[in-house]
């Protein structure tokens, strides 16, 4: 673009262009000329990069002045802040009268510029509308977090002069393990902060707050503006009542965006793909070189910058690299990266920087590890080996040997040295309820993993004769943790099962709720310890934890856990006995089923049946053979499905085992409703019925309940007695968590709703639809998710919903184009266009075909509240069997 330069546009300097785009200098008037031939030319490619044509390259006129408007707009901004484009030197006069009680700015920090002036743009004097900025950020090595990013423009906004009134700084502990700071306590230390006397001090939190405004207001009318930094706010009650209005400013930090405060947003985060890109391009383009290798491989440059973690120490020395070997491509570097045994070798160079560091990641950390006391070292190198993306404090003080708060402690220290950084539970799992010591979590950065897992290997015992006598850290907090992780997981999995009922048995969890939220925050930690246990040779441990898991894995819709937690299971059990051998295989060719792998699951299931008979292990081969049904019937092979399930029910009698009867049972009455035998499978989900109520599991009766009501609605034609047995399945899954099968049963509710009277209670069924649909796409069945939004656009189209009703219909198309063979989705893509087809079309009002209503009002509400928990079961009386059977009666 440099050379568009010509008569009409003097040719400049491509040091003097890059300013302009990067907003550190505006073009003068000499260039404005150059300027509209560089609008015109960005013009042209952008559009003939998006349409592939040329457009008239003059820039018309109204766009010509437009311009001109704008850059002299630029210039005369600019003027203002900075005269000679140069930053104002502080005189004297201009220091500020005001007390200053901001902490020391990191004096290493670096980047952030797009941010760091958005932040001084809106702090500026004169600045309009906004008049707080929020800076979302996680502080990462280096000292570059949001509190460094607002201490930095705080400090560079005095050195302007811009807030003769002082600026002051207070940390609300939004964050903390301390309790956060309320407003008024916070008024109270700004006041002091102030200069405010003590006895001048009001001794309410109320009165603390009317004496910041009044001061305020005095400030003001002294045109003594003053700049308010809060620093680590929690949520907007935190800080509504004190920020100032203008011409004062505050500058608020948080981790949250704080949505309902008049702010501006400005989010800061860790140094994201494109930007690291960006850096490594432009340090290989150092000293004026043409270096094309980002350009020339973009995809390796996105990979490298991946294995730099974004760290720009890293990126500098891997560009610092490439340079000394020109003709070296990016994707030779990357491969040498990838080996993680040797990254920290690889991001290394023999100098050092300015101010005489050594250019090394290792060597960087080096100078952190070697400052930290003891106890942190070695709290570094255990967490360095724990699997999974972060930790609990209280799993954290487990793997350390160390009570919590001791743990904690050590953990604080690993933190302020930039180490480890304190995160919180993902959106959406921050409102469940779980263990209060489980919400404060650490993660590290992966160069600084690597560098604590070399640590770690250097601390284990060698060779020797001593070796062992020497206690070995790493094993020992390893066996540490597959204890404490089994432990907790057998307990989540009895609750979630309906074994253990809440507060029966003195237990980690209070409750399912409990337990399934501990197991939400923990599942990618989890799943990775089944797989670090199978690599180190601790081949129990990787099996039981599958087998903890497998409930909750396939309950949740997380087929591709199961599976690979299943892969490593069966690898490690080739090491255990056979009857383990026999579990671990049943347990992936159950996971193969969830994810689709039905060849896999039959290979894997029918060897696991045949392993366990030889081994003489008779529940492993029911449990074998009532997923092999399953997969049958996924199949579509449904005589296979019904031997296989009809010799489960033999075996387990057999054995006098009443649950697993009861789960074949289920499970062959939805093979024998498939094969139109409606008079078996009531037989077969009365005797389930009698065995699950008299075990007491709710979620095998809850099983039944919504297997019945299917032949209820489809069959029988009685959508009363779907409607109870329905209410029955919402109660009984949710009081156990398995949110899929809650999912199943809302759906199903909705369709009997509709059935019972669309006109009555057509907005009772597309509640309940709408609440199913939206509970299925948080899973990854792609059947629910297309049946459920179908059947929530059907309801409301014919319910004159028209408008409402598309996006179902076309979420439900959408779902469906990736059907791959499947029949049901093809089916429901068919169903979804056609309704598509006839939306415009009028329809017919509903009207009620009840006419005595009385009684359904009344079952309609009962079932709300069986569903509700409100109201016991045995309320609502059925001449039903299997509904009889599921309350316990009719024996």
């Amino acid at each position: 673009m440099a050379r568009l330069g010509c008569t009409s546009a003097p040719r400049v300097g491509t040091s003097t262009l890059d300013d302009w785009l990067n907003g550190r200098s505006v073009p003068g008037k000499n260039s404005e000329s150059f300027l509209l031939h560089l609008v015109g030319y960005l013009r042209r490619e952008a559009c003939r990069l998006q349409a592939g044509s040329t457009p008239n390259p003059a820039v018309i006129p109204a766009e010509r002045e437009r311009w001109l408007r704008l850059v002299r707009a630029a210039r005369k901004e600019r003027s203002e802040e900075s005269p000679g484009g140069r930053p104002r030197s502080r005189t004297p006069d201009a220091r500020p009268a005001g007390p200053v009680t901001l902490p020391p700015p990191p004096p290493d920090f670096t980047g952030r510029t797009a941010e760091t002036e958005e932040v001084l743009r809106w702090l500026r004097p004169g600045a309009e509308s906004e008049s707080a900025v929020v800076v979302s950020a996680i502080t990462g090595m280096g000292g570059a977090g949001k509190t460094a990013l607002a201490l930095h423009a705080a400090h560079e906004a005095q050195r302007r002069g811009w807030f003769p009134g002082g600026a002051v700084f207070a940390d609300l502990r939004g964050y903390s393990a301390l309790d956060p700071v309320p407003a008024g306590a916070v008024a109270d230390r700004l006041l002091r902060a102030m200069g405010v006397p003590a006895r001048q001090l009001p001794g309410t939190e109320s009165g603390a707050l009317d004496a910041w405004r009044r001061l305020l207001h005095d400030l003001a009318g002294q045109n003594a503006s003053l700049l308010v930094v809060l620093d680590n706010v929690r949520d907007p009650g935190q800080v509504g009542a004190l920020l100032p209005q203008p011409p004062h400013r505050a500058l608020i930090t948080s981790r949250q965006a704080l949505g309902s405060l008049p702010v501006h947003h400005v989010a800061v985060a860790p140094l994201p793909t494109d930007e690291a890109v960006l850096l490594l391009d432009t340090a290989l383009r150092a000293a004026k070189t043409q270096d094309p290798r980002c350009s020339d491989d973009p995809a390796g440059a996105e990979e490298l910058a991946g294995l730099c973690g974004g760290l720009p120490l890293a990126l500098r020395i891997s560009a610092a690299l490439l340079r000394t070997d020109p003709e070296r491509p990016l994707s030779a570097h990357v491969e040498e990266l990838r080996e993680a045994r040797d990254r920290l070798d690889t991001l290394s160079l023999d100098q050092e920087d300015t101010e005489g560091r050594p250019l090394a990641v290792r060597a960087s950390l080096d100078l952190s590890y070697h400052h930290l006391p003891p106890a942190a070292a070695r709290a570094l190198r255990l967490l360095a080996t724990c699997p999974g993306p972060d930790i609990s404090t209280s799993t954290a003080a487990v793997l350390l040997g160390l009570p919590r708060p001791l743990g904690r402690r050590h953990l604080a220290v690993l933190a302020r040295h930039h180490l480890i950084v304190r995160t919180g539970l993902p959106p959406g799992k921050a409102q469940a309820p779980r263990p209060i010591e489980d919400a404060e979590r650490w993660s590290l950065h992966d160069l600084v993993r690597l560098y604590g897992a070399e640590q770690a290997e250097r601390h284990r015992p060698g060779p020797g004769p001593d070796a062992d006598l020497a206690p070995d850290e790493v094993a020992a907090a390893a066996q540490r943790l597959d204890d404490h992780c089994t432990a907790l997981t057998a307990a989540a999995d009895a609750l979630l099962d309906g074994r253990t009922a809440a507060g029966t048995v003195p237990g980690p969890f209070e409750g399912a709720a409990e337990a399934l939220a501990w197991l939400d925050a923990e599942r990618a930690n989890l799943v990775a310890l089944v797989g670090a246990a199978r690599r180190a040779d601790r081949h129990r441990s990787a099996l039981t934890l599958t087998l903890n898991l497998q409930r909750y894995l396939e309950d949740h819709w997380r087929g591709a856990d199961a599976y690979l937690c299943g892969t490593h299971a069966e690898a490690a059990a080739r090491h255990l006995p056979p009857t383990d051998y026999a579990t671990a295989l049943s347990a992936l060719g159950n996971a193969c089923r969830l994810t689709g792998r039905l060849d896999e699951a039959v290979e894997r299931l029918s060897k696991a049946a045949e392993v366990a008979a030889e081994a003489e292990r008779p529940r492993t081969v029911s449990a074998a053979l009532h997923n092999l049904g399953l997969t049958h019937a996924l199949r579509g092979e449904l005589p296979a499905a019904e031997a296989a399930h009809r010799s489960d029910i033999d075996l387990s009698r057999s054995q006098g085992d009443r649950q697993g009867e009861a789960m074949a049972l289920a499970a062959l009455a939805d093979v024998l409703h498939e094969r139109g035998k409606p008079e078996a499978v009531t037989t077969a989900l009365v005797r389930a019925a009698h065995l699950f109520h008299d075990l007491g599991d709710g979620w095998g009766s809850g099983m039944v309940a919504l297997r019945h009501s299917r032949t209820a609605l489809r069959d029988l034609r009685a959508p009363a007695c779907a409607a109870a047995c329905l209410g029955w399945a919402v109660r009984e899954f949710r009081h156990v968590g398995a949110q899929a099968k809650v999912a199943v049963a809302s759906v199903g509710l909705g369709a009997a709703y509709w059935q019972l009277c669309p006109a009555c209670y057509g907005t009772k069924a597309i509640t309940w639809t709408r609440d199913g649909a939206a509970l299925a796409e948080t899973g990854t069945d792609d059947r629910l998710k297309a049946q459920s939004m179908f059947q929530l656009g059907s309801l409301l189209a014919q319910s004159g919903h028209r408008t409402e009703a598309r996006p179902h219909l076309e979420r439900t198309a959408a779902v469906c184009a990736k059907a791959d063979g499947d029949p049901e989705l093809a089916r429901l893509a068919r169903a979804a266009h056609s309704t598509l087809a006839h939306l415009g079309k009028p329809k017919s009002p509903l009207l009620c075909t009840e006419t005595p209503a009385q009684e359904t009002d009344k079952l309609v509400d009962l079932v709300e509240a069986i569903t509700r928990g409100d109201a016991p079961a045995t309320s609502l009386l059925l001449v039903d069997p299997v509904w009889l059977a599921l309350i316990g009666a009719g024996r």
